[in-house]
């Protein structure tokens, strides 16, 4: 009885962490940037730290003391009940020609949740993950002289808000086993392979904002402001599976394990989607009176209610390769390809969510992680490195950059637990790309620092949750 009260309030903390969190994650400004003035907003990386640290590999990686959100296969590797989530701070130095500004922001990462009874072999995966944001704030002025010398006039461009998706899974697994020689005359029982499978229905939804304004210093003339809101929902679905192989394994005449070899691969499929868009826009003069702005008259107004549009399949694959000795220790090097061709899909969309000079271009991102365990039950230290081009082009070249990850995972001491606590950082670099591959002279760049911190709970060892009693 009193282990199911104690299933029931961690289900019942759990939903509410994700219901009061749910609208901050919709509204935050995950990663600041100018860039993010185009369409939904720069599409960020989900933000789940033990992927993270890894350059973003998630695909074929299958750990079951932490959760991996992008691979909806990998629930039913988990060895219990796990909850996750983290915080993450993001330091951006902007540079455009002789001009420089820096920006800190800060942000809730994802909230994961699976539920799983030990030993089984179906799990299901809840959860809620940033997928865009969109916040920057930027201005110039200059002075008019040839328009009946009105004299100085401010440009300011600034927009905030976001999008999340929320996501709910079902994944199974199928392993099996073979005998393994020990010495001559005996053998070892293991398990072989295995096969995971894992489905998501996910929903994504979020409000963006962006307002553009002309002031003028002349007071007999009226300024402009131009108010932009676009509140996106679309229903989608995300497929997954993962495998493994195992190479060889050595034991000895005793029995003890000396060393194996194992082969992971996986893969993930979204296929495409509707967007649909309640979008408002209104163009307006106004005037500043005692530091009160007043809307003099209307020039445009826009209102259009569930505007079509579509999101682009998605497709993720990759392999890791892992060596593991006798003393614990253990050896993981893996690598992962995605892409999403949102140029497919440009002349599907009813209305301009794009604005300005930008076009859509195909996303991908280029992979690459390790992790090491030096000894058994300790830390491991993970590295990563990913190559990313954003779906955005602007003037004609594609918005690209790169990210090199660093961090390491340790148990959570004193919990009696496979609670994890997750310690990250990330640098990168963010700018439009030239026809040779280098950063395009002239133009915005942007050097990326980022810390993040991340746990994963489990439950007290001595909880069997899901599991039945086997008396009373």
């Amino acid at each position: 009885m009193l282990t199911l009260i104690r299933i029931k309030l961690f289900f019942i903390l759990a939903l509410i962490l994700c219901a009061s969190t749910s609208t901050r994650t919709l509204g935050q400004e995950t990663e600041t940037s100018p860039w993010s003035r185009f369409g939904m907003g720069l599409s960020i990386p989900t933000l789940s730290s033990p992927q993270l640290m890894m350059g973003g590999v998630s695909a074929p990686i299958l750990d079951g003391h932490v959760i991996n959100p992008d691979q909806p296969a990998s629930a039913a590797g988990s060895v219990t009940t796990l909850l996750q989530t983290s915080l993450h701070g993001t330091n951006v130095n902007m540079t455009e020609g002789d001009s420089t500004a820096t920006v800190n922001s800060g942000s809730l990462g994802s909230i994961s949740l699976v539920v799983k009874k030990p030993g089984g072999k179906t799990a299901y995966m809840m959860g809620i993950t940033p997928y865009s944001a969109k916040g920057y704030s930027v201005s110039r002025s200059f002075n008019d002289s040839l328009n009946n010398n009105i004299g100085n006039i401010v440009e300011t461009y600034s927009g905030a808000g976001g999008t999340a998706k929320s996501y709910l899974g079902i994944s199974h697994g199928f392993k099996g086993k073979k005998w393994i020689p020990a010495g001559k005359l005996d053998s070892v029982l293991v398990s072989s392979r295995a096969l995971f499978l894992g489905a998501q229905v996910s929903m994504l939804f979020g409000e963006v904002t962006s307002t553009g304004r002309l002031d003028i210093e002349e007071v007999t003339y009226l300024d402009n402001r131009t108010r932009t809101s676009m509140r996106h929902r679309s229903l989608g679905g995300l497929f997954g599976a993962q495998a493994l192989q195992l190479l060889w394994a050595k034991y000895d005449e005793k029995r003890n394990f000396k060393g194996s070899a194992t082969l992971y691969v996986g893969a993930t499929y979204s296929p495409g989607s509707l967007l649909y868009t309640d979008y408002e826009k209104s163009v307006e003069n106004v005037q500043l009176l005692s530091s009160i702005e007043t809307v003099i008259d209307t020039a445009s107004y826009i209102n259009t209610l569930d505007a079509e549009g579509r999101i682009p399949a998605k497709f993720s694959a990759g392999g890791a390769l892992v060596y593991e000795n006798a003393n614990g220790s253990r050896f993981l090097i893996s690598g992962e390809y995605m892409q999403e061709d949102w140029g497919s899909i440009s002349d599907s969309f009813e209305i301009d969510i794009l604005d300005g000079d930008a076009s859509w271009a195909k996303a991908s991102r280029t992979s690459l992680g390790v992790t090491v365990i030096p000894g058994s039950g300790g830390a491991s230290y993970k590295a990563g490195f990913a190559l990313d081009a954003y779906p955005v082009a602007y003037n004609g070249s594609q918005l690209s950059g790169w990210r090199a990850s660093a961090g390491m995972t340790i148990p959570l001491e004193g919990s009696r637990s496979t609670s994890r606590l997750h310690f990250g950082v990330e640098m990168g670099h963010r700018g439009l790309d030239s026809e040779n591959g280098t950063v395009l002279e002239g133009t915005l760049e942007e050097s990326l620092l980022k810390i993040q911190i991340g746990v994963t709970l489990a439950p007290f060892f001595k909880n069997l949750w899901l599991t039945p009693k086997l008396y009373d």
